[in-house]
């Protein structure tokens, strides 16, 4: 037993060194990493999410997924998933029905999405935050990080819902993770978690509505010593020796919102290409009114969209999965198939055999890891 527990907590140690490797993106001369960043645009006919999802070490190979309403499912842990079964007898359990279909982007597999919206607007997606913390309280049931995600996108219709949701469901995990949320009303919210506490910025305490790698306050503190800002420092938009895209991003915002000459979407899409630091691999903006997923990957840079019309979100038909990385162009809605699990666990494994996180890590904890998130999304089935 304490030998087994031994080898455990090697492999997630090792784990989470690889992982803060792998994602992390590119650290800035400032010693800070340049990462995942995302922001909300509104303006009097549009509301718009954008999204960088950024990785220096790794390449990216992932699935846009069409998730169904109806589904039946349990949480499932970090403590889960390290586990040699698969299933931590200790771990306080949620039950839930998924109420809303959704559009995600996912990485490692079906149920474990990096970002996404679903069929009522609702976007959640996550970015590096090193430092974070989630809680140990252990009165609250605690989701993997991945799994959190998708729950909210099941569960819930708006930012409120969703931040009265902490008061109970938190995520756990081996990524330094905060992250945003947005709703077709224009509502946003930072999440972060710092020592344990859950800490929250949305409406007034979320003055800029932009995320990238850093806290929300300190990069407050940071835009105001710039013009337009409070400041006096001229917003540099050729500066690459230090992380700016946090200034970039408030800039490029505020001039956007006041000029509807140019279509949003080619705004927002420009506001992220501004914010690339040489290892962008996926930009996707993501529209809660007019239900439309854009975006772009770094071994495709043609625009490719996706409509939540043109989908059944119904039990009743298949789960359907794209290579988001696929040689298309234009309107990929209706180049979607039938999701399978052999097609989850081959996604799954190109992604982790990228990874190196150290011996134990790389003989004990991928194959565990691999072999958990496939059972678990074969576990969330519709009903028959």
């Amino acid at each position: 037993m304490a030998h087994n527990r031994f080898l455990t907590s090697l492999s997630a140690l090792a784990a989470m060194a690889g992982w803060a490797l792998s994602s992390e993106g590119a650290s800035g001369p400032a010693g800070g990493p340049r990462s995942c960043a995302t922001f909300l645009m509104t303006r009097d006919d549009a509301v718009l999410v954008g999204h960088n999802l950024d990785d220096a070490a790794n390449e990216t190979p992932g699935m846009l997924i069409v998730n169904k309403r109806g589904i039946p499912k349990q949480s499932v842990s970090y403590r889960d998933l390290n586990s040699f079964s698969g299933r931590d007898k200790a771990v306080k359990r949620l039950t839930w029905v998924s109420k809303h279909g959704s559009i995600t982007y996912n990485v490692f597999g079906r149920e474990f999405p990096d970002g996404g919206m679903n069929e009522v607007g609702l976007h959640v997606g996550e970015m590096t935050l090193l430092g974070s913390v989630y809680p140990s309280d252990p009165s609250l049931v605690k989701m993997y990080h991945h799994a959190w995600m998708q729950y909210l996108l099941d569960s819930f219709e708006s930012v409120p819902e969703v931040l009265d949701s902490l008061a109970k469901v938190v995520p756990d995990g081996h990524c330094q993770w905060h992250f945003f949320v947005a709703d077709r009303a224009g509502r946003s919210a930072v999440v972060e978690f710092e020592e344990g506490k859950t800490l929250t910025y949305a409406a007034a305490t979320l003055p800029v509505r932009v995320s990238t790698n850093y806290t929300y306050p300190s990069c407050l503190k940071r835009l105001a010593e710039f013009e337009g800002f409070g400041g006096t420092a001229p917003v540099d938009y050729g500066e690459k020796e230090k992380d700016r895209r946090f200034v970039w991003a408030a800039a490029m915002l505020r001039q956007a919102e006041a000029d509807p000459a140019a279509p949003a979407h080619e705004q927002a899409f420009k506001i992220l290409e501004q914010m690339w630091c040489g290892a962008n691999r996926w930009s996707l903006v993501l529209d809660p009114r007019q239900m439309r997923v854009w975006f772009t990957t770094d071994h495709n840079r043609k625009l490719r969209w996706v409509d939540f019309a043109a989908h059944d979100f119904a039990c009743a038909t298949p789960v359907l999965a794209l290579d988001i990385q696929k040689d298309l162009g234009g309107d990929v809605s209706r180049s979607f198939v039938p999701f399978t699990d052999e097609m989850n666990i081959a996604f799954v494994k190109r992604f982790f055999s990228g990874l190196d996180v150290g011996l134990l890590g790389n003989v004990f904890w991928k194959g565990r890891m691999v072999k958990h998130l496939n059972a678990y999304q074969q576990r969330c089935a519709c009903p028959r």
